[in-house]
């Protein structure tokens, strides 16, 4: 292979890969969007007398509906570099993919489930009912309780797409190069 010819396949698939980390970014950027608005709108739903449940109920119930808008977004939008081989919307690809979401998911509820520990011993603002005011015209809005949210949110979120763009890449969305490594 001739030098020209591998810098410009190089820099294709440099360009592929990067158009697609901004499409998986955009997909979670949605995603997150659902995830916060249904997580919102069901924590200031739920009553604090759940207790430990209510984060696994409001951050399970944002999951389940940011997961399918996140499942059709990546296998028909987000990965376009995917072996011929591979069928994305196989029975064992899409277990596969419900699999890696529900660590994602534990790893979000674990996460959530801390910050609000931090925020009962540390911080007092309750912050997961910054969205109770709509609900409750007795309760003001508090800017710190939605920052805190945000934050925790944000964070939480990070984590959680680092784990899922790198076990969907690895296990699911195989690129024909990484077919050819594992054959």
């Amino acid at each position: 292979m001739s030098m020209k010819k591998f810098w410009k396949t190089t820099m294709q698939k440099e360009k592929s890969i990067s158009r697609e980390i901004i499409r998986f970014i955009i997909t979670g950027i949605i995603a997150t969007l659902v995830d916060f608005g249904v997580s919102s709108l069901i924590a200031a739903l739920i009553p604090d007398s759940f207790g430990a449940w209510k984060e696994v109920i409001y951050t399970s119930c944002g999951f389940i509906v940011s997961l399918v808008i996140n499942y059709l977004l990546s296998a028909f939008w987000v990965y376009k570099n995917v072996d011929k081989s591979v069928n994305k919307s196989s029975p064992k690809n899409l277990l596969l993919f419900t699999a890696f979401s529900v660590v994602g998911l534990l790893i979000g509820i674990g996460m959530m489930f801390g910050f609000d520990k931090i925020d009962q011993y540390c911080l007092h603002v309750d912050f997961e009912n910054w969205f109770s005011f709509i609900f409750n015209k007795e309760q003001s809005f508090s800017f710190l309780a939605l920052l805190w949210f945000c934050i925790f949110f944000g964070f939480k979120t990070l984590v959680v797409l680092f784990w899922n763009y790198i076990s969907r890449k690895k296990f699911i969305f195989k690129s024909p190069e990484d077919v050819a490594k594992t054959n």
